[in-house]
């Protein structure tokens, strides 16, 4: 059996995304009001299930072909002894907290979209959204081998 070509999709995901970054800046990197948010040069931190619906519909796909996808290029965090790409978090901005679902997402997926196809010059900056530091053993954990965030995306 063939391996699956997943270029297509990547390239429909990313467009459905400027489009929408386009349409509304605010759908990314604004605390409160954004779906993923960069929490250090690597890697971005979305909502979920809500960046995945988001994301399906931008790109006229499923959740689960834009996870599929996602997960099969390499743009996703998975942890692989659990087998899920989400994990709960503490997060905090303005002095607040809150309880979330995140999943992390290489920056450059993100951040090539903009660029190509939202006519960005530069990636985005390190948004104000910290992960909270007792959190910090656990995303380690997630990431596995992988590298994880660095230390300023901790609070």
């Amino acid at each position: 059996m063939p391996l699956k070509d997943y270029q297509d999709a990547l390239t429909r995901l990313q467009k459905g995304l400027a489009q929408a970054y386009q349409d509304s800046p605010q759908v990314l990197n604004l605390p409160g009001q954004s779906v993923a948010c960069k929490v250090d040069p690597d890697y971005y931190l979305a909502l979920e299930p809500v960046f995945t619906v988001l994301m399906a519909r931008w790109a006229v796909s499923f959740p689960e072909a834009v996870l599929e996808t996602l997960t099969h290029t390499g743009n996703v965090i998975v942890c692989k002894p659990l087998s899920t790409h989400v994990i709960p978090l503490s997060v905090t901005w303005d002095g607040q907290d809150f309880e979330v679902q995140a999943m992390f997402l290489q920056a450059d997926f993100i951040d090539r979209a903009l660029k190509l196809y939202a006519g960005a010059a530069q990636p985005l900056p390190v948004s104000e959204l910290r992960i909270r530091a007792d959190d910090r053993a656990a995303v380690e954990a997630f990431f596995g081998p992988s590298t994880p965030p660095k230390g300023l995306a901790y609070l």
